[in-house]
This record gives structure tokens, sequence and C-alpha cells, in this order.
């Protein structure tokens, strides 16, 4: 059981890695086909989508994973939990707003990769998920690693947010760039007020998501994290 949730966590690593190169390649051929003339921009601009961050870390914390399903036996260390709830929070996170938000936008003409967007916003999602809820391993992670796992996300939007204003859209002409239509004020009749309250509706998803994730992995078997630990010191006194 070990092996085959080790070798399932490689596979998606790579599918993850495979999909981000695959979209990063189809954005090079598309920006110079249009005549772009900073591409470093570009390029940046293409690292700063959220999915993309959160592929490349997942993608890493699975390599991880799997080394310890192989490496050795009983549970995780409580950092690997800690780690393994952020990256699945943020993919299953991605997953959702994707399906429900984003995916009947029109994309540019030499843009469009079935394929990759459905390894990123469906595929590993799921197996993500299922690797959570099934894989052997799992520690109990603690409840504060909640706050910890959203505080990544509101850093992501306040960047993105304060630096979005400074950057021109080469393809719109536009002297402003937003990774995400619901982030940008200028689609918007509410401004700045829609942003605001977009941003606090994605932090409670992936806040609840987080502690959906944490409760499970209280709930299953696994080794006790140190709060327990503590508890049952003052209970042996």
């Amino acid at each position: 059981m070990r092996r085959f949730f080790a070798a399932a966590r490689v596979l998606m690593g790579l599918a993850l890695v495979a999909a981000v190169a695959g979209r990063l390649q189809a954005y090079l051929r598309f920006w110079i086909d249009r005549g772009d003339r900073a591409i470093a921009v570009d390029v940046v601009n293409f690292f700063s989508y959220f999915t993309i961050q959160t592929s490349l870390f997942h993608a890493v914390v699975f390599g991880i994973g799997a080394w310890f399903l192989l490496a050795r036996r009983g549970t995780d260390p409580g950092w690997l939990g800690a780690l393994r709830a952020a990256a699945t929070t943020y993919t299953v996170t991605t997953g959702i707003v994707y399906n429900a938000l984003l995916r009947g936008l029109p994309q540019e003409l030499g843009l469009e990769q079935p394929w990759a967007n459905e390894v990123l916003h469906t595929i590993v999602p799921v197996c993500a998920l299922l690797d959570w809820l099934l894989a052997p391993g799992r520690s109990r992670v603690r409840w504060r690693a909640v706050g910890g796992i959203v505080v990544y996300p509101v850093l992501w939007a306040g960047c993105t947010l304060a630096r979005a204003p400074f950057v021109l859209d080469e393809g719109t002409g536009n002297p402003w760039w937003y990774p995400y239509p619901f982030l940008d004020p200028h689609e918007s009749a509410g401004g700045y007020g829609s942003v605001a309250a977009w941003v606090a509706v994605l932090a409670v998803a992936i806040t609840a998501t987080a502690a959906v994730l944490v409760g499970i992995s209280r709930r299953g078997p696994g080794s006790p994290d140190e709060d327990d630990d503590a508890d049952g010191g003052e209970r042996s006194r």
C-alpha cells in the first residue's frame, strides 16, 4: 500500500510539473507571436498565478511525501503533515474556484491546452484529496496549522493587488495586469469593494477547507501532536 501511494505521488508531482511546463511553453510561443517586448515581465506574470505557484509547491510536497512512504514506517513527522495539509488545501481550493468561476471564460487563440487545465484544476485536485483521505502514514495535524495555511494566500493576494496597477498588459494595452478577473477592480462595478469581498470569500473557503482537512487528520489513526503529548503529560502527574 505504501509503495502504491508513493508511486501515485510521484506521478501526480510529475503531472503537475509537466502541466506547468506545457502551459509556460504555450504562453511563451503566444507572447513571441504577439510581438511582446517585455517577455521577462510576461514570465513573472505567469509565475504570479496562484495555480502555478501552488502546483509547483505541491509537486515538491508530493516528492517529499513519496520518499517518506518508502524510506520509513509509521506516521509522517508533524511538519510533513502540515505541509501536506497546506498543499492539499491550496490544490483543492484551486480546483473548486476554477470549476466554479473560471472554467467558462474564453481563452486567447493559441493558449488552449485542455489537458494541462484538467491536470491542474480537476485531476490532481481529486487525486490529492483521495491521497489525503486514504494514504497511509498521515499524521495528526495541529489545529494551529490552519492559521499558517491561510497566511500564504493572504500574502499572495496582497502582493498581487499591490503589484498589478504597475504592470503593463501588452495584450490589451492597459497599464495594469491582474491574474484573475475577480481580482481586477476595473472588471466590476463594485471596484475594490467587490475585490475585497471576493478575497474575503476565498479566505473563508481556504480556512474552511484547511479546517476540514486538519479535522480529518485528527479523527484517523496517527501519531499524537505536541499538544496531545503535553495534555498526556499533565494527566500523568
